[in-house]
This record gives structure tokens, sequence and C-alpha cells, in this order.
């Protein structure tokens, strides 16, 4: 299902790419609402204004498109309105609703949005290229086992005929709707399963494939058998001639699962879930061909050499049973990965929705350790002075997670247009390179606090594997008295705090909480911690 955030990307042609929408939508802790909706487009750069049309019947040929719209407790995103009709698109399918329809179920609630040359997708180039790197991979991957198939078939072609290519053709096509049948299970919207589904004019197949009875022995779904037996079947017919009467045979053993299927949907669940009846018309097709092209043979008991048929029968069903049951196993070890993989956005979103909460932030804060920081007023200070989330950073300039902490605080105050305050407290793990520390507060003394994240990130970036010989030529006055009242300023504060580590984040003078990061802190630029 395409969330309304990636639907109203695409209405206003903003440079994004749908793997990453869709991650940063199902995981942001406000996803429900218009807030969050908002803040969403503010990262994209689309400036954007909720407000409510007091007069919506009259007024709503006079909004300009698209926008999204507060309906029937969801969110659309509409993107035309004629004189008669409204036509939006909820839950990536597209509805068209007589205006009077739509006005009843719209709560007269819009969100306006534009975008403008600045809207684009953060690291928009970066995603893409991963996507395109995930497609090629994927290309690669079919492609491969398309062509080692097809060296398969032609291999086997003094063997296969007309009966068993279609058996090929049949498998394969049941291969591919046990796949839309797990991913109905697995909760993963697909729109050719969502098709299939509907040709009875019904919601969707979930009513069946949800049921008790749509696990073998609770454990089992008979998508994931469905999917085992038809790729066995579709491997072993182009690998191994040999074994087709065998598994004709077991083809035979799937007919009262048929019957079943066909019952339990008419009598118990009371709907048909046309991906169901597609594999049990499939069954019986590969049947009627098994019996055609006569591949349904059982040795028979009466002299010496039958009996070593029967033996070699017997070894080729233990074989082929061996195989259908590692298939199926396989299937049910990937598609309990698949599950656990699916419900992470899930298990994230809610995490990031009790971590979102200001009340849960400034508990867990306030039971911190808390250090004397209003007063240090380190020259490493960059953002807003005013700002009420003050971070005091304890960094040292030769310390990995400190220049990787630096960097995610930069994308940080990007995010938050520098509404936070940042200071940074100097640390050094020897004595000897004390004079690394001295060099950087004489850098930032003799520059303007505008750029003083440009030196530190410039220091990260490219002067720590250079050293002190990374400030020849920067016209530093070391003698300058204002240096070493500075540099015993930070020396005399980490002693007295005693904290050792870094790096190391204080939130208003408390230690930040080990469940939060310096990326969780966008969602309390506003909150007044010293209330």
């Amino acid at each position: 299902m395409q969330n309304t955030f990636v639907t109203f990307l695409d209405l206003l042609g903003v440079k994004h790419t749908k793997s990453y929408a869709n991650q940063y939508f199902n995981e942001h802790p406000h996803k429900y609402n218009l807030f969050g909706l908002s803040k969403m487009l503010l990262d994209y750069g689309i400036d954007n204004i909720a407000t409510r049309i007091p007069d919506k019947e009259n007024n709503i040929s006079e909004i300009e498109t698209p926008f999204i719209a507060q309906f029937s407790g969801d969110f659309v995103g509409v993107y035309q309105i004629n004189s008669s009709n409204v036509t939006f698109i909820w839950r990536g399918i597209n509805h068209v609703l007589p205006i009077a329809k739509f006005v009843e179920a719209w709560t007269g609630i819009v969100l306006l949005a534009g975008s403008s040359e600045k809207s684009i997708e953060p690291d928009y180039n970066k995603h893409r290229k991963t996507d395109l790197m995930n497609l090629l991979k994927k290309t690669a991957f079919f492609s491969s086992c398309g062509l080692i198939a097809l060296f398969a078939y032609i291999r086997h072609v003094y063997y296969i005929n007309v009966g068993i290519s279609i058996l090929l053709i049949l498998n394969a096509i049941g291969l591919y709707i046990s796949w839309l049948l797990l991913q109905k299970q697995m909760h993963v919207e697909n729109q050719y399963a969502d098709k299939i589904c509907s040709l009875f004019k019904q919601k969707d197949c979930n009513n069946v494939l949800e049921s008790d009875s749509a696990k073998l022995f609770g454990m089992f779904s008979w998508s994931e058998i469905g999917f085992g037996y038809f790729l066995t079947n579709f491997i072993l017919l182009l690998l191994s001639p040999a074994f087709f009467a065998t598994i004709a045979l077991f083809n035979v053993f799937t007919l009262p699962f048929t019957a079943w299927s066909i019952w339990f949907q008419r009598f118990k669940a009371k709907q048909w879930c046309m991906l169901c009846l597609s594999v049990v018309v499939l069954l019986w097709a590969i049947f009627i061909i098994d019996c055609f092209g006569g591949f349904i043979q059982i040795p028979a008991f009466s002299n010496r050499e039958n009996d070593f048929q029967f033996s070699i029968f017997i070894i080729q069903f233990f074989v082929v049973g061996v195989c259908y049951l590692a298939l199926v196993l396989g299937t049910n070890l990937l598609g309990t990965k698949l599950i656990n993989d699916i419900s992470i956005p899930s298990l994230r979103q809610s995490l990031n929705s009790l971590k979102s909460d200001e009340d849960v932030f400034t508990t867990l804060l306030k039971k911190q350790p808390f250090y004397e920081t209003n007063d240090l007023n380190s020259v490493f200070h960059f953002g807003n002075p005013e700002s009420k989330l003050k971070l005091t950073v304890l960094s040292n300039p030769y310390c990995n997670p400190c220049a990787k902490l630096h960097k995610r605080i930069e994308e940080l105050m990007q995010q938050v247009n520098n509404e936070v305050s940042v200071q940074y407290m100097l640390s050094s793990f020897r004595e000897n390179l004390n004079s690394t520390n001295r060099y950087l507060i004489a850098a930032c003394l003799k520059n303007e606090p505008g750029v003083i994240i440009q030196i530190l990130s410039d220091w990260f970036e490219k002067g720590k594997a250079l050293k002190d010989d990374y400030f020849k030529g920067f016209d530093l006055n070391l003698d300058n008295p204002a240096i070493e009242v500075e540099f015993r300023k930070h020396e005399s504060w980490r002693k007295k705090s005693q904290i050792r580590g870094t790096p190391t984040v204080l939130v208003n003078g408390y230690k930040m909480p080990e469940n939060y990061t310096v990326e969780d802190l966008r969602h309390f630029t506003n909150l007044d911690l010293w209330s």
C-alpha cells in the first residue's frame, strides 16, 4: 500500500526514491497525524501549511491541487477537482467521487504545500545510487536464474517434449502464484495480488489466508508448502528427467487437498480466495497433462526385474520427498525471517513514537547525572545561543567516534536550521597532544563564531591525520594569552566533572540517555528543560 506521504511527493513531482521515502514514513514517530506529515514534507524542503476550510461544500473547488485532505479518518492526496467530481489517491488506489460524497467524509482539514527548486529528498543521489545497485543485483540474479534454467532446458531437450514443456510453464505459474500468496500472508502489498483477489468483487483474500486452517499443524502455511512444492517440481523437471514419473505421482497426492480447499472456502470461510483457486486449477491442470503424457507410472511386482525397478522407484520417491521437505522447510525459515524484517519498521516507528514523547524524554533525561554547563561559554560554540536546547559535547580531536559524532551533529544542525545551541569541551589522550587543542582554540579565536563548526569539520576530515602540521600556514598567534585561559577552562571543567569517555553528550547539563541519539534531539528543539 502506497502511503499518503509518498503519494504526495509523486503528485508534487519532488525528486525522491520510493524505498527511502517509504522507510522514512514508516519509521516516523508522527506518521499518523497531520503534524507528522507536515514535518516530513519540511524535511524534503517542501513548504506547507495546514488549515480548515470553514465552508467546505462551497469552497472545495477553490483549493489549489494537489493537497492532502483528512478523509474518513485517514489522509488522501487530492489531485483533481472539476465541476462534479473529486479525484484522489487513497492507499495507493485512484478514486473518483462526486463532490457531495467526498465532502460528506471530508473533515474540511487540508494540508497545502508547494514544491520549489530546493524541494528534494535528503541525500537523494546517495539513495538513488543505492536503489540502482539493488536493481542491478536483482536483475543479475533473476537473469542468471533464467539463463541456468534455459541451459538446463536445452541440455535435456532430448527428454523434454511438449508435455514436459507445459508442465514447466504450469509449475512456473504456480511458483509465482505461491509467491503472491506468501506476500499476502506477510502483509506485503502487491498490486497484482490485490487485483487477482478482487476478481470476485471482494476486498481481499485475507479472510481465507489468515484463518487457523491456513497452516498445517499451526506451523507451515499452505503458501509455504505450495511455494516449496512448485519450486521442487520446476527444478527437478529441468535437471533430472529420471524423476518425471515420481513427480507425477506426488501430484496425484495433492488432489485431495484441492477438494478440501474448495470445501473450506465455500462452507467454512464463506469467501473465495482467487489465488487459492488458481493453485487448485494448476494442480488439476498438471494432473491432466501427466495423464495424457503418460507420466503417471507405478512399477509392477511380478518378477525380479520389476523388483529392481520398484527398488529404484522407492529410492527416487524418497529423494523427491526429501527435496520437497527441504524446500518447504527452507521456505518456512525464509518466510519467518522476512516477516521479522517486515515487522522491524513497525517496531522502529513504535519506538520512535515513544522516544519523541516530550514527557518520556524529560523524565529519562532528568534521571541522568547532571553537570554544570551554563557558564562554560566555550569558544567552540555554534548554533542558536538563545535556544532552549543546549548541547555540551566532550570531544577529543584524535578520537574517531568523536569525528563521526561531529558529522552527525552537522546533519542535525541542518535539519533544525541551526536552532540548537552546541558547545564543545576538548579533551586529549596524552599531554603531548595538548598542543592540538591550543591550535584549535587559536583558530576559533581568530575567526567569527559562524565558522566554528566548519573549523571542527575541516579538522576531523583533513587535519586529524596530519596532526599539528595541519595548522602550518594558518598564521595563528599562539602567544595570545586568551588561548591559555581557554585551554585551562577546558582542562578544569574536565577534571571537575570527572567525565573520561569521549564523545560524551550532555543535554542542558544532563547526560543524554543511552537509548537516545543526537538525531532524536530534532524532536525537542522547543522543549523547555529548565522549567
